[in-house]
């Protein structure tokens, strides 16, 4: 008995992945190369000043070289997050919002109940800087 019901599951297993049609898979999602390759290279470029900031405060470099590096990976980071908001903006396509808000941050917006000084993101709804032009927490475009 044990046999025959081992055989009827080997046999069903087999059937089953041997007949599955191609029209039952769903298709893979179609993704744009060049986007991937921007937020890679964005995704570097975070690493690199993460990586920049810990060796200034381990005291490996001077300040000068600390402000001079970190300007030219901000500047390279903000080309590349033009670049990636263009890309977007063309194919239509939406990279990893965060679109869940808290209560608190709901009252916040509703009531206008921020800070002077401080945009707050279109996207995450976080609170950056008013010198800032992109969010620190999701990296999209803040509003002029």
């Amino acid at each position: 008995m044990v046999w025959l019901v081992c055989a009827v599951l080997a046999a069903g297993a087999i059937g089953f992945t041997l007949f599955v049609r191609e029209r039952d898979v769903p298709p893979a999602p179609v993704e744009n190369p060049e986007l991937k390759h921007l937020e890679t290279k964005r995704q570097v470029l975070y690493d690199n000043l993460k990586d920049l900031q810990f060796e200034y405060h381990q005291g490996k470099l001077s300040e000068g070289d600390y402000q001079s590096l970190k300007a030219g990976f901000l500047g390279d980071l903000a080309g590349m997050m033009e670049a990636i908001e263009k890309l977007e903006q063309a194919t239509g396509a939406r990279s990893k919002e965060v679109t869940s808000q808290g209560p608190e941050d709901k009252e916040k917006l509703k009531h206008g109940k921020t800070q002077p000084g401080v945009n707050v993101c279109p996207f995450c709804k976080t609170e950056n800087p008013s010198d800032h032009r992109f969010c620190g927490k999701c990296g999209k475009a803040l509003a002029p």
